[in-house]
């Protein structure tokens, strides 16, 4: 599958999505929002299945894990946004571990404004959120921090840092905007905020970590 062709089905199916979840026809959701990462799992395997390596398997299965938050974070039961939440906290596990194969410098930068952005999220959250998901919030926070950070620090072409590393924060963002709309206020065009980002930060991710040389 050649990366444009698979950018128009990407963005057909994400497009959709968007506007079923924000003029609220569920059935839309129901039937685009499933097909979001396994369009990147089937583009990411077979752009890497010549060479497929062991960094490979590890962002399918991270692709894979938040295919799985996407689909539990459709239902409205709280024992569902648990099992989302721990699907994308194992996305995010991955993708440190993958990223990390190729820490280069420490950029402190990013370390200290990442932690900033998410102390000041949970700072945000935290006064309307239930006693028994604290903990299991701040480790997904601290994950994903974790994550953007690794991003920011991996040693190879420009390209693929560039396009990793945007899709990390855009995955930040996204969280966020999440977040403050489901523990703290109502966002105006929270569907659009919330999906926009996140599927670009897969889109990017994805593509971005394509990019890198087969042997970095």
């Amino acid at each position: 599958m050649k990366t444009k062709a698979f950018t128009y089905i990407f963005a057909t199916i994400s497009i959709l999505e968007i506007i079923s979840g924000t003029i609220g026809f569920q059935e839309g959701v129901t039937l685009t929002k499933p097909l979001i990462m396994p369009s990147i799992i089937i583009f990411y395997y077979l752009q890497s299945q010549k060479n497929l390596e062991k960094r490979d398997i590890f962002m399918l299965i991270a692709f894979t894990f938040s295919w799985l938050g996407d689909v539990f974070l459709m239902f409205s039961e709280e024992i569902f946004f648990m099992l989302g939440l721990g699907s994308f906290l194992m996305t995010h596990l991955f993708y440190i571990y993958v990223f990390s194969r190729n820490k280069g410098k420490a950029n402190w930068s990013a370390r200290i404004f990442i932690p900033i952005l998410s102390i000041s999220v949970f700072s945000l959250i935290y006064p309307k959120v239930e006693k028994g998901l604290l903990i299991p919030v701040l480790v997904y926070m601290l994950a994903i921090s974790t994550m953007a950070i690794t991003a920011s620090e991996r040693k190879t072409n420009t390209e693929s840092f560039r396009f990793v590393f945007v899709g990390a924060m855009l995955f930040l963002i996204s969280d966020s905007f999440l977040a403050i709309e489901k523990f703290a206020y109502k966002i105006p065009a929270s569907t659009i905020l919330v999906m926009s980002t996140y599927v670009l930060a897969q889109y990017f991710i994805a593509t971005g970590f394509l990019k890198q040389p087969i042997k970095a």
